[in-house]
């Protein structure tokens, strides 16, 4: 994949343990990245000591950082650095719990809508951040319904092969299925396991039956992933694309860091 990286965070004091999950980065052609951090109020009283360790990080890890402090809104200053700076990848960490309860907004939708790039959305709850050695991407539940989006999520996945240990292939069905749609179904779970062994990545695939985010969600635990990928095409919500569902929710509710593929 390669091109440049974006972190993007609104607290004051990030942990360094998200930036561990990215580092195998630069092993799959990643150079840059640029560091954001968005302060609604009084930004010069953010101390720059901390970026400046995070920036001792990076390089360590082969990529070049940038440092940027800015004052505003977070999804706002996503969005505008990554059409400036012609992000190939963007990585925003931020208290979603605290984001709901008070301030009513959804950084997740704006991200949805509005971004061109992958996204992964961290929270700052570090309960869902289970890194072992080789960062986000160890344990990878890929969510699909082999759309266009659910593809070229898979594409990004291929690309990442070098950093996943383990990759579970999840459907969920909602619905009583016939015995020609269920073997249809096992096919193409099949088709897509072949595709990730035949780079090197160690894929099975499973069928979930229910409320698709709920069992999203349920899979990740079950299969203790570190990241939660699924496509998302341009201008549509999850109830195009995992039906019956608002675009958010598997973002919202999973402690796990969830990366979007527009």
């Amino acid at each position: 994949m390669g091109g440049k990286i974006l972190y993007a965070t609104d607290l004051r004091r990030p942990s360094s343990k998200v930036l561990e999950g990215l580092s195998g980065f630069s092993d799959i052609g990643f150079k840059e990245i640029i560091f954001l951090c968005v302060i609604k109020d009084k930004p010069e009283d953010v101390t720059s000591e901390v970026f400046e360790q995070w920036k001792e990080i990076l390089n360590g890890y082969g990529l070049k950082a940038t440092i940027k402090i800015d004052s505003g809104n977070l999804s706002s200053g996503v969005l505008n650095t990554i059409h400036e700076n012609q992000i190939s990848f963007a990585v925003v960490h931020f208290d979603k719990k605290k984001r709901r309860i008070l301030f009513g907004d959804s950084i997740v939708k704006k991200l949805i809508k509005e971004a061109s790039v992958p996204v992964l959305i961290v929270d700052k709850d570090e309960t869902g951040l289970k890194l072992i050695s080789k960062g986000a991407f160890e344990r990878v539940l890929f969510a699909t319904d082999w759309s266009q989006a659910s593809e070229k999520a898979l594409q990004i996945i291929l690309g990442f092969k070098q950093l996943i240990n383990e990759l579970d292939i999840v459907n969920v069905i909602h619905k009583k299925l016939t015995v020609r749609d269920l073997r249809r179904l096992m096919e193409k779970l099949r088709k897509t396991r072949n595709k990730c062994l035949k780079e090197g990545i160690d894929a099975e695939y499973h069928v979930y039956a229910g409320k698709t985010v709920d069992e999203i969600i349920l899979a990740a635990q079950d299969y203790n992933s570190t990241s939660i990928v699924m496509g998302l095409s341009p201008g549509q919500s999850f109830k195009d694309i995992f039906t019956g569902k608002h675009s958010c929710s598997v973002v919202e509710r999973t402690p796990v860091p969830a990366l979007l593929v527009p």
